[in-house]
């Protein structure tokens, strides 16, 4: 799969020279979008780092076959659990014993912690003793989407990685190599912001929700009307693409130009009248929805539709 993610590479034969060096450190921060590969560079990385071959990982030896058949013993992957999607101090204290034991096939010990951003305030000051106090030939890899939701002393502690993101033609390219078609491929991604990885995933069931929200924002001029489509709505997906269509509209005023296509472009037209002042208070307003839904905030969705549709009729006229 990595394979499938040329822009990765120099990231990958940097942090590969390093471990043949021994200069790897024993905290890892990759930070980028699981739609670039941000999981698949954890995969890759613990891999690596368990094979130990000069051209790892080999696939053929003992350690990537238990590796790719998940049964390495000497290996661990942490995810957020339960309806909160939180990462809890337990998991973080059996990872610690078994990062300070003893290798069952002699190597080295890892440890991948995905949506590191997602651990609780117990369970990051119990990663900071694991941070500070690494157990021998143990590697820790986190994986974050956000930077600034870790604290700064798990930071310090960690070599940070950012992953490289793939240009427009990149991303072309590997949407090609997943047999998407020609002309499924600038909405594809639109809709995932550029990552390729998540807009090869996309369902057609999403994209005709995406077409019918731009078509809804488009036509309905009356604010119970378009507040009742809101509001049966996926919340995160529609707060997403209209959160698009006001960046695309700022960026547009500063460079004349307009990267979407069809509906959403007239759309983004639409938003050039009013003020830029107007817009960032739009745009903040929905940070702020997004945000309490990041939280697991009880919010009532027929609410805040009702206030959004206010909003955007206002703004648009």
């Amino acid at each position: 799969m990595i394979n499938k993610l040329p822009w990765l590479t120099p990231q990958i034969m940097d942090s590969r020279q390093q471990l043949q060096a021994g200069k790897l450190p024993h905290g890892l921060l990759l930070v980028g979008r699981p739609g670039d590969g941000l999981h698949q560079m954890g995969e890759h990385l613990a891999n690596t780092i368990l094979c130990g071959k000069a051209e790892a990982p080999c696939g053929q030896c003992k350690a990537c076959q238990l590796f790719l058949a998940g049964t390495h013993p000497d290996y661990r992957l942490l995810e957020p659990e339960g309806k909160s999607e939180t990462i809890k101090i337990e998991p973080i204290r059996a990872m610690s014993a078994f990062m300070s034991g003893t290798a069952q096939q002699g190597g080295a010990r890892v440890v991948r912690l995905r949506s590191a951003e997602r651990m609780n305030t117990s369970a990051a000051n119990a990663l900071l003793k694991v941070l500070e106090e690494p157990g021998r030939d143990s590697f820790l890899i986190l994986e974050s989407e956000s930077l600034s939701r870790l604290l700064p002393t798990v930071r310090s502690r960690c070599r940070i990685i950012k992953l490289a993101v793939p240009d427009q033609n990149k991303a072309n390219a590997y949407l090609e190599g997943e047999a998407i078609a020609p002309a499924e491929r600038p909405l594809r991604l639109i809709m995932s912001e550029g990552a390729p990885l998540t807009a090869a995933a996309l369902d057609s069931s999403a994209m005709s929700r995406w077409r019918e929200q731009a078509e809804a924002f488009s036509s309905q001029g009356r604010m119970t009307e378009l507040a009742a489509f809101l509001a049966k709505q996926p919340a995160r997906d529609a707060l997403q693409q209209l959160l698009l269509w006001v960046d695309e509209s700022i960026r547009c005023r500063y460079t004349g130009a307009v990267k979407l296509v069809d509906q959403d472009k007239l759309l983004v037209d639409r938003l050039k009248q009013p003020p830029l002042t107007s817009l960032f208070r739009f745009r903040d307003y929905i940070l702020e929805i997004e945000d309490s839904l990041n939280r697991q905030a009880n919010l009532n969705q027929q609410l805040w539709s009702e206030q959004l549709a206010a909003r955007w009729l206002e703004l648009t006229g």
